[in-house]
C-alpha cells in the first residue's frame, strides 16, 4: 500500500515545494526562505504600494506572491498553536532582554539589529504566543487571507481607489505575527527534519 501524501494544512507546498505538517517546522522553513528583515521590508513596501496608484516594482511579482504565501503558512501554523493554547511566558529581568540568544541565532544572515523585534510589547517579547491570540481576535484566518489577497491586488495594479484596507493596522498585525513566529523559532526549534539546525551544528563543532 502506498503511503498517503499528508494534507497540506499549512499550505506550504506552493512556496516550499513540500508539505510540512509540524507548525514549528513551518516557522523554521519560513525563516530559511527569507530572514525577518526581508519580511518586514516586503510587508512595508507592499502595503505602501497598495495605498498608491503605482504598481509595486521593488521585486519580481512572483517573489512577492511567494513571500505572502509563506506569511500565510505562518499564520495557519500560528492558528494551530493558538488552538492548542501554547504559551511560553518567560520571566525576564530587564538586563536579560538584550541577550541575543533570545532573538537571534549565531551565524545570522543579516545584521543583528534586524533580528530584534521592533513592534512587540514587553509582555509579547516574553510570551510571543500572546501575539497569535490577538491576531485572530482581530480577524479569523479566512478574513486574513481575503485581506492579504486584496492588498496584493492593489499593490500589483495601478488601482488604489476606494481601498479602505486599514493598512496601518494590517502592517502592525502582520509584523507582530512574523516577529512572534521568529522568536518562537529561535527559542524553541532546535532541529529540522531530525537534524540540528546548521547554526547549532556550528556551535557544537
Amino acid at each position: 500500500m502506498k503511503n498517503k501524501t499528508p494534507k497540506d494544512l499549512f499550505q506550504t507546498h506552493c512556496w516550499a515545494y513540500k508539505v510540512i505538517t509540524d507548525p514549528y517546522q513551518v516557522f523554521t522553513e519560513c525563516f530559511f526562505f527569507a530572514d525577518i528583515g526581508a519580511y518586514r521590508k516586503t510587508i512595508r513596501r507592499v502595503l505602501l504600494s497598495a495605498a498608491d496608484n503605482k504598481v509595486y516594482k521593488k521585486e519580481e511579482p512572483a517573489s512577492v506572491l511567494d513571500t505572502f504565501k509563506a506569511i500565510t503558512s505562518v499564520m495557519l501554523a500560528a492558528q494551530e498553536l493558538c488552538r492548542k493554547k501554547k504559551s511560553s511566558g518567560l520571566q525576564l529581568q530587564p538586563e536579560q532582554f538584550t541577550d541575543k540568544r533570545l532573538y537571534a541565532r549565531p551565524s545570522s544572515r543579516c545584521a543583528e539589529w534586524e533580528y530584534l523585534p521592533k513592534s512587540l510589547t514587553e509582555n509579547e517579547y516574553q510570551d510571543p504566543y500572546a501575539v497569535f491570540t490577538r491576531f485572530f481576535k482581530y480577524q479569523d484566518p479566512k478574513q486574513w487571507q481575503q485581506r492579504i489577497e486584496q492588498v496584493l491586488n492593489y499593490a500589483l495594479s495601478s488601482d488604489a481607489e476606494d481601498s479602505d484596507l486599514h493598512l496601518l493596522k494590517l502592517y502592525l498585525y502582520l509584523i507582530k505575527l512574523m516577529e512572534a513566529a521568529h522568536l518562537i523559532d529561535v527559542r524553541e526549534v532546535l532541529r529540522i527534519e531530525g537534524d540540528l539546525k546548521p547554526a547549532l551544528q556550528k556551535e557544537g563543532s
